[in-house]
């Protein structure tokens, strides 16, 4: 693993799905686990760790790669160990967590085939089969994306218990349901089964697409330790290659949506599934992206579904524009009827989201009023404030302010500090500071303050910690995090990722983070702390000898009422 840290760097890492500008030593950027408007997301190059301040998030490019992509320590590792040209040799024990998920993986990867060959040759599949040539699919497609079929009286469960597999992990894994009475049956029965992949190309759940009059009309798996849907994108592996060659994806609505883009040779379709756009998913696409085209329904909930999904892409750096599909038609429908030159020169059409919104709202209210125009460049506004980029902001300040026809120093000062100001503007006296939020998760340790004042120092200046020792420390917090800091300082490069890795599922690693990532100011770090050190030693000395004269005074006392208590000899 050490070999690993060594040739990763985490803020070029970390740089592939968050936006960062230098800020002193460190980088920093908006989280991608959480929306803020405020950058509090920090990236140190010199202790290649990262951690947030807004939502305590934090680590080093193991737990980032874990956290977007919902891996095993296990799979992120072997991930980077690829990225780095590293080999690694398969670990012998895993733990209990990860000897589960892997079990669940085999679980599903036994259910995609046994769905896919029912497709193929069961008699019991035959209205799915009539459904998938309704559809246009052809077989290459179907092979692409392993299409399957649950039937309506369904035994994978007990073909899955045949194969090994224990009633418990079928639960779990969301391929099992109980009865009313206990026993198992089916989760999934008569629909056409979509398995979803991760990045690996591992099975990790389903959507299923009834072919009855059964609802919902797509259900996806439940929730697992395998399976999220707000963190996984369909067809984002299936068309990796295509995602990063061009650095652009289309986001779809649908299963088929994809499948058909596919189909027809627009291989950077991918879909959310069933969920509005979230931050993991957007932090997934950057690592594949720099540019997203949203592709909407034509209908007010596809509209108003774009505009949201384009408002997370933008706050984690994607470029976005967002697309409509001419005739009211999904893609599949478009695909299929005109061809991939119509729906590209449909794509082509594409806009950027402010213009798109601010369209969509003046359509929406009709004529406009002085009140009208200030409810939409509230609305506009605040999706402005979330792209990183100060150019493309100023220049959608402007050109909204035309659009209004409203003065555009007006909405500049409308939009407050999150918006440029003009040069005249930008002239007035500025508002008050925002203190920098404090690290939450730290907050329930007891550690005093002189002692996380002198580890914030070292943490700066990690060659002064072979100069100090437990005896320099009086808390029990203090002496565990010096303790790990020292065992950090052989691993010159990002020694401040294996201090955390010390850490690991410790309750202090919340503290740690926050300690090595306090923005101190430029100074001589190396005086400072031994300043510190030696302040520390002075206040120890002092509190020892005010101790032991407190106890000789009361010893003292003691000797004193013996005395008097005592007669005297006859």
């Amino acid at each position: 693993m050490e070999l690993i840290r060594s040739r990763l760097d985490i803020a070029e890492l970390v740089g592939e799905c968050v936006q960062l500008t230098r800020a002193g030593r460190n980088m920093k950027g908006r989280c991608p686990f959480h929306q803020e408007r405020t950058p509090s997301f920090i990236v140190s190059p010199e202790r290649q760790t990262f951690h947030c301040f807004g939502c305590g998030a934090g680590g080093d490019a193991f737990s980032f790669v874990m956290k977007t992509e919902g891996l095993t320590f296990t799979e992120a590792a072997e991930k980077l160990a690829e990225r780095v040209g590293v080999k690694v040799e398969s670990q012998k024990e895993l733990g209990p967590q990860d000897r589960e998920r892997l079990r669940m993986k085999e679980a599903l990867e036994f259910a995609a085939g046994y769905y896919k060959d029912l497709l193929l040759k069961d008699p019991s599949a035959d209205a799915a089969r009539k459904y998938v040539a309704s559809r246009h699919l052809n077989k290459t497609a179907v092979e692409t994306f392993q299409l399957g079929y649950a039937p309506r009286q369904g035994h994978l469960v007990e073909a899955a218990k045949k194969k090994g597999f224990e009633e418990e992990l079928l639960l779990k894994a969301g391929l099992a349901a109980k009865r009313p009475d206990g026993s198992l049956r089916d989760y999934f029965f008569d629909r056409l089964m979509f398995p979803i992949r991760d990045a690996k190309g591992a099975t990790i759940g389903f959507g299923g697409r009834t072919l009855g009059d059964g609802e919902p009309k797509y259900l996806n798996s439940p929730e697992s330790p395998v399976f999220s849907k707000g963190r996984v994108l369909y067809g984002l592996f299936e068309g990796e290659g295509a995602v990063r060659k061009s650095r652009r994806a289309h986001l779809m609505e649908g299963y088929m949506d994809v499948i058909a883009s596919h189909q027809h040779g627009l291989k950077t379709a991918c879909a959310a599934l069933g969920t509005a756009l979230t931050p993991e998913h957007a932090v997934l696409l950057k690592r594949h992206a720099d540019a997203a085209v949203i592709v909407f329904d034509a209908d007010a909930a596809g509209q108003s579904a774009a505009v949201r999904g384009a408002e997370v892409a933008l706050a984690a750096g994607l470029g976005v524009r967002v697309a409509s599909v001419p005739e009211g038609k999904d893609p599949d429908e478009f695909l299929h009827a005109k061809g991939l030159a119509a729906f590209e020169a449909a794509l082509g059409l594409a806009v950027d989201l402010v213009e798109f919104q601010t369209e969509l709202l003046i359509r929406r209210t009709g004529e406009l009023t002085p009140e009208d125009k200030s409810r939409i460049a509230k609305d506009v506004l605040g999706t402005i404030s979330r792209c990183p980029d100060e150019v493309l902001k100023d220049e959608w300040v402007r050109r909204l302010a035309a659009r209004l026809g409203v003065n555009e120093d007006s909405l500049r000062r409308a939009g407050g500090k999150l918006i440029p100001q003009s040069r005249r503007s930008a002239a007035a006296p500025s508002a008050p500071a925002v203190p920098a939020p404090r690290a939450a998760a730290a907050a329930s340790y007891e550690l005093p303050s002189i002692e996380r004042s002198l580890l914030e120092v070292l943490a700066q200046a990690p060659s002064v910690l072979d100069e100090i020792s437990d005896e320099d420390f009086g808390s029990a917090a203090a002496l565990e995090l010096s303790r790990a800091m020292r065992k950090a300082i052989p691993y010159d490069k990002g020694w401040g990722a294996r201090f955390l890795s010390l850490l690991e599922d410790h309750p202090l690693k919340p503290l740690a983070n926050a300690l090595i990532h306090k923005d101190l100011p430029e100074d001589d770090y190396v005086r400072i702390a031994r300043e510190k050190l030696r302040s520390r030693r002075v206040d120890l000395q002092r509190r020892k000898l005010s101790a032991a004269s407190g106890d000789a005074r009361e010893m003292a006392k003691i000797v004193a009422g013996m005395n008097l208590s005592s007669k005297p000899k006859a």
